[in-house]
């Protein structure tokens, strides 16, 4: 094995981060009307566990599908074609992307939940995502 890769100065420690410091940027969407199926391609292409799912009127979030929701959901008959309203989780579980780390892992814990949607701190609309892998980053990496 090789040498480990030591932490970046651009990182903060855990004790010191924000969301906003560990949270991925942008929210893969799909609609609630479209199928598991459609959901599963677009993880998929992106390599991320969950997506958000959105209202298809008003395209405003109103569950998200995670990687244990989809793993529920293939074990129902027919489940490929099955529309995500369906199948997705609610409520949606979202935290503010000034919050201190430590507040997000404590409301991922308090719900079960491995992925929160971030929210920008003064407009409050959706801006990212935050996974228990960006958790591992700032933890295995953050050196400030």
């Amino acid at each position: 094995m090789g040498e480990p890769i030591g932490g970046s100065y651009l990182t903060p420690r855990f004790e010191h981060a924000r969301v906003a410091d560990a949270m991925r940027h942008g929210v893969l969407t799909c609609p609630a009307d479209a199928s598991l199926r459609d959901a599963a391609r677009t993880m998929a292409t992106h390599h991320v566990h969950a997506t958000v799912v959105t209202d298809p009127t008003d395209g405003s979030p109103v569950g998200i599908l995670s990687d244990s929701a989809l793993i529920d959901a293939l074990l129902r008959p027919g489940a490929e074609n099955r529309p995500l309203e369906e199948v997705m989780e609610r409520p949606l579980e979202m935290i503010s992307s000034d919050e201190p780390l430590i507040v997000a892992v404590e409301h991922m814990r308090q719900h079960a939940t491995g992925h929160l949607i971030v929210r920008d701190a003064q407009s409050g609309r959706p801006i990212g995502m935050l996974s228990t892998l960006d958790l591992a980053g700032i933890l295995a990496w953050g050196e400030a």
